[in-house]
């Protein structure tokens, strides 16, 4: 069969804020499509047998099933389909890299072309919704279990809202003043707006979830209080162990960490930073890294200074781990890239940073995950002047909990986890980035949905009928039997 390519409505993979004028502020770079362009590009779908988009979704969106309701004009329904799996449909629209082994990277028009905009179709259906509010998803009756969860990001406030919907009880402790976790903290405004995020953890939290802010577990309130309180105990509190470089001249003035960089500049706000700014950047300003938040801190610093900004990494371009899509964004932006380098000592002079020598690097034999070994290469050393750096190179798991209370542990001190998220003390479970190390928002939430479900059976003494939520979402509850009433009187969710 001879695939037929729909003509696209709009530049692909969305259309972007023009980048003369965005690198001036924190205005959202993704531009949103009409209804009209909504609407033809989901009739674009091929609406097929077998949907592997769904499949490749780690919350099992039901990506056919928004397509078909959108195509009709049929909003209300394409939101009920597509929130059924997912409580954060604007955050991950905005953030999800579609094209990198997910929805789009799946959808059956790639192949011939430009895959379905899945992303853009996501983001109209759930700014629709903040625009013709629907109602919470179906809740079952109480069960009278109560359960904390400890860190409201992604992966807490998806396992949250699914325990809630399960008929528990839930309170989720977070050490911010915000929830969202690395969504509030650490994706900047431009990509993702702090009232998106806000407007979808006050629909979570309008379902009866609790979220009590600026208590530290361990602190202010110990786990041992929480297991006399609660039925169960989920630890969910995401990567916070920063990385650092063990080199010459780091404790210089100027040497900044990225990830706390991003959490300073925006977790009261980009209005409230820019009034009180806490970093003295200067104009020339070197990143250390080549992941999206390498990239993050790169295009905010260039917004907060106008200045010269420069990402140097150790491998080539074709290496970059980056989203490819926020890399042509930084570029249009006029953010320069340095490749095959890598710090060798920050030269300081009276406590100040002033440069950083550089190694020439050159790519070695693989290592063990196959990519290319980085090494320097003897008597190119190179010197770059700057008014600071900022390194971008990593985070490990939270590992504050774990050693507290002496939890068994993994890799890079992650929270060891069984098949059934169960720690290795009684009644607690972890879940997301601080078991599995940095992921996306998506796949935090995915994890946070399983731990969700294997809570749910051992408080309902169900552990021996694993209920797997792939086969719920993907096989069972799929959009033609929600059509025609197949499942019509099922317990949620």
């Amino acid at each position: 069969m001879t695939l037929v390519q729909p003509k696209r409505v709009s530049t692909f993979p969305f259309p972007k804020a023009d980048p003369a004028k965005r690198k001036k502020d924190f205005s959202e770079v993704q531009q949103a499509y009409s209804k009209e362009e909504a609407m033809e590009e989901a009739d674009r779908c091929l609406r097929c047998g077998t949907p592997v988009c769904i499949d490749a979704c780690p919350v099992h969106l039901d990506v056919r099933g928004m397509n078909d309701a959108v195509a009709k004009g049929d909003f209300e329904q394409a939101y009920r389909r597509i929130r059924e799996t997912n409580p954060l449909l604007g955050v991950t629209a905005r953030c999800c890299p579609q094209l990198m082994g997910l929805c789009e990277d799946a959808c059956v028009l790639r192949w011939q072309g430009e895959p379905v905009a899945i992303g853009m179709i996501q983001r109209f259906v759930a700014d629709w919704e903040r625009k013709h509010r629907q109602p919470d998803p179906s809740i079952e009756k109480a069960t009278g279990k109560r359960v904390a969860v400890i860190g409201a990001g992604p992966a807490g406030l998806a396992a949250a809202e699914l325990l809630r919907r399960y008929g528990h009880s839930v309170v989720v402790y977070e050490e911010l003043q915000y929830a969202g976790g690395t969504a509030w903290y650490g994706i900047p405004d431009y990509h993702l707006p702090k009232d998106v995020l806000q407007y979808e953890v006050d629909r979570i939290k309008e379902m009866g979830i609790e979220i009590r802010y600026n208590i530290s577990i361990g602190k202010q309130v110990t786990l041992t209080d929480l297991l006399d309180e609660f039925d169960a105990v989920l630890i969910a509190t995401g990567c916070k162990d920063v990385m650092k470089l063990d080199i010459a001249g780091s404790n210089l003035k100027g040497v900044y960490d990225a990830y706390d960089f991003l959490q300073d500049v925006f977790v009261r706000g980009i209005d409230e930073y820019i009034k009180h700014p806490k970093y003295e950047l200067g104009k020339d300003i070197i990143v250390i890294g080549g992941g999206d938040s390498a990239l993050d801190a790169a295009r905010t610093a260039l917004r907060l200074t106008n200045g010269n900004v420069t990402i140097v990494y150790r491998r080539t371009e074709n290496e970059m781990p980056a989203d490819p899509t926020i890399m042509d964004e930084a570029k249009e932006e006029g953010i320069q890239f340095k490749f095959l380098a890598a710090p060798k000592s920050f030269n300081g002079s009276n406590n100040r940073l002033v440069s950083v020598t550089m190694y020439t690097m050159k790519l070695g034999a693989p290592d063990q995950t196959g990519r290319r070994s980085p090494e320097p290469v003897e008597g190119e050393d190179f010197n770059m002047k700057c008014d600071s750096v900022i390194l971008a190179i990593g985070r490990a798991p939270n590992s504050f909990i774990q050693r507290a209370y002496n939890l068994k542990t993994g890799k890079r001190n992650s929270l060891y986890v069984d098949d059934h998220y169960r720690t290795s003390m009684e009644r607690v479970f972890g879940t997301g980035d601080v078991v599995t190390g940095e992921s996306l928002v998506v796949k935090a939430m995915a994890h946070g949905r399983e731990a969700a479900q294997r809570i749910h059976e051992y408080l309902m003494n169900m552990e021996d009928k694993h209920i797997s939520l792939y086969e719920k979402y993907y096989n069972e509850r799929t959009y033609e039997k929600f059509v025609e009433g197949a499942y019509d009187g099922l317990p949620p969710p």
